[in-house]
């Protein structure tokens, strides 16, 4: 169904407000703790939003399904390195044989979730009651986050019935899904080995959102997450000196809300980025960790940016012609 563009902005802008509504209720609640892993857990869905409900759909059940395995994994003793490792790497290269039909996006927030429970686990839990078994708490944190993207998709599918947006379906010139496995199994490996229990993770994510099939997305992914990062690392370090812990925290659900409009518009990166790492600051950590959390976030990045980079460049130089040959996209299913 085609829909003008005048028209399609308040609905959008109403779907995502709607669809926001349990981070908005979690982070006010006593179970506010778990405003994060509901946010990443809620966004491969989002992310999906544009490719119409079937794809809602199948986003709410691999992240459900991914957050269960990882916190299964991250309670694993000795063999979470192992585990933990094995799931990013069979989750990054699905993400690179769904490149071939623009979803790549979708893959690429589902790794990020992994990450985030595989190496700070406590965080994710912390709503729980510690005592629980591990296959209990699995299937509590399963269940929240199948639960916000129950909700996402029902908003989706009655506010932007019809919508669809177009999807990035340029020719992959990169072994994509090779480097992404490699990449984000190898910092997901030193994460849970040298610093579980911190903010490390950020540079799998990084590594997700910022790799991309070709050599020219991802060198712009890459400037676009480093300038967005220092400016709303800064944005949100000023917000939490300046104003109250109540403001601060809903500042971070605005711009919750503004990154998914952004990603969902097709927006320059960095201005997405920025949205999101005001978003992270402001629901991650309070006036007396913003800094160091500031800090952390920016040297996060660029470690794993320059890391990505350097891949990239040895890829395309080291690797035999045909593997680099441009691949047309899968057509577009009607």
């Amino acid at each position: 169904m085609s829909v003008s563009r005048k028209g399609l902005l308040p609905r959008v802008l109403g779907a995502v407000l709607l669809a926001l509504v349990p981070v908005v209720a979690t982070a006010f609640s006593p179970w506010a703790a778990a405003t994060g892993l509901l946010v990443l857990g809620m966004l491969p869905t989002l992310t999906a939003a544009g490719s119409g409900p079937k794809a809602m759909a199948a986003s709410a059940g691999v992240s459900g399904v991914t957050a269960f395995l990882a916190v299964l994994a991250a309670s694993a003793g000795p063999w979470v390195p192992v585990l933990g490792v094995a799931l990013v790497v069979v989750l990054s290269l699905a993400t690179g044989a769904l490149a071939v039909r623009g979803l790549h996006p979708v893959g690429a927030a589902t790794i990020s979730l992994a990450a985030y429970v595989l190496v700070d686990p406590s965080s994710v839990v912390a709503f729980l009651d510690t005592r629980i078994p591990s296959l209990t708490a699995a299937g509590l944190v399963a269940l929240v986050i199948l639960l916000g993207c129950a909700w996402a998709l029902a908003v989706v599918a009655v506010m932007l019935r019809g919508v669809r947006l177009p999807a990035n379906r340029e020719a992959a010139t990169l072994p994509y899904g090779v480097l992404l496995a490699a990449l984000c199994g190898g910092f997901t490996l030193i994460c849970v080995l040298w610093f579980a229990g911190t903010n490390a993770w950020w540079a799998v994510l990084t590594v997700a959102v910022i790799l991309q099939p070709t050599y020219g997305q991802t060198r712009t992914k890459m400037y676009g997450r480093i300038l967005g990062t220092v400016l709303g690392g800064t944005t949100a370090a000023l917000v939490v000196l300046v104003l109250p812990a109540t403001v601060a925290v809903l500042l971070g659900v605005v711009a919750s809300l503004a990154s998914v409009l952004l990603l969902m518009a097709d927006a320059d990166y960095w201005k997405y980025s920025t949205a999101v790492t005001v978003s992270v600051i402001l629901l991650t950590f309070d006036s007396t960790t913003a800094i160091a959390g500031d800090l952390q976030r920016v040297t996060v990045t660029i470690v794993a940016a320059v890391v990505t980079a350097a891949a990239v460049g040895i890829a395309t130089r080291l690797l035999p012609d045909r593997l680099l040959e441009q691949r047309e996209p899968a057509p577009e299913t009607p």
